[in-house]
């Protein structure tokens, strides 16, 4: 079987994958009971919770892809939840900012906060895309750093963490078979999105995204000019991209109209969401958002 160039590039980033230090860091501290976790999003929960297994309990606090990130509001019981964690971790970059105000809000000296932003600083891309969590690379990197602090808060159990830490790598693996599968079948796409929160995966798909600018003031709640959405209109009808990645938790007239005109000239839509639905494993909740673009275009080419 003959691979695009592309799908050897991924072969590369896989086994850098695979070569990624996986260090844990143990300090003299004895831990008796189960260690509480806060996860901000539900897709760091089941990471956390893998790591973790039987001595962590944890909680996500966005863990429905019905709710709009950026519209969601703390609760006096969603402080109490942080003021009694040990750890907290969360995406950062602004993503999930309704945080800072929560955690300087409740009072806990030994609570640990891991940001993905910092866990994966060299991954976070150069327009400071927020939507970390979309990066198999930054989710291991950020699993890394939470196997290292639970090894803090519980010594006893670092070869525990340790352990689970490989076999979560390895967990990772079939994200990147399916993403060889898709290169295979529709390489060299020229794609698009309403707003950036894919933007992470179609770079390690190695597709060309195009019209960046209206993504990100979407992204931002900031109006996009008038000449910004019509530009992106007449590329979406004249048929310029091959694909358009929609954010299925975001409900506004500008996104519904963006994948209205996209449909009627018979560009494949997909939806995504900024997390997983409450319990679902991240790894197959990328996976199956893979296979959701890989049928998607596969139908508009009239392929299987």
């Amino acid at each position: 079987m003959r691979f695009s160039p592309k799908s050897k590039w991924l072969n590369l980033i896989m086994a850098a994958f695979i070569a990624l230090p996986v260090a844990v860091v143990a300090t003299p501290m004895a831990m008796a009971h189960t260690i509480s976790v806060v996860a901000a999003e539900s897709s760091y929960a089941s990471m956390v919770r893998y790591i973790g297994g039987e001595h962590v309990k944890v909680s996500a606090l966005l863990d429905s892809p019905d709710v709009n990130p950026r519209q969601f509001k703390g609760s006096p019981r969603i402080g109490r939840r942080l003021n009694n964690a040990d750890l907290v971790v969360m995406n950062g970059l602004g993503f999930d900012g309704w945080m800072v105000p929560l955690l300087r809000g409740t009072s806990n000296p030994d609570r640990k906060v891991i940001k993905a932003s910092q866990a994966a600083s060299g991954i976070v891309m150069p327009d400071k895309n927020w939507h970390l969590f979309y990066s198999p690379q930054a989710m291991l990197a950020t699993a890394s750093r939470v196997a290292a602090v639970l090894s803090q808060i519980d010594p006893a159990h670092k070869h525990d963490y340790q352990t689970n830490l490989q076999r979560f790598q390895k967990q990772l693996l079939p994200i990147y078979g399916q993403a060889q599968s898709l290169i295979a079948s529709h390489p060299d796409l020229t794609v698009t999105a309403t707003v950036p929160v894919y933007n992470y995966m179609l770079e390690l798909l190695g597709y060309d995204i195009r019209y960046r600018k209206i993504q990100f003031a979407s992204m931002r709640n900031s109006q996009p000019s008038a000449q910004q959405v019509k530009q992106f209109l007449q590329a979406l009808q004249q048929h310029k991209v091959d694909l358009l990645i929609y954010n299925k938790q975001v409900h506004n007239r500008l996104t519904q109209n963006e994948v209205h005109t996209a449909e009627q000239a018979g560009i494949p839509t997909v939806g995504v969401s900024a997390i997983p639905l409450h319990g679902e494993n991240y790894a197959q909740w990328q996976i199956t958002q893979l296979k959701a673009i890989k049928q998607a275009l596969a139908h508009a080419t009239g392929g299987s």
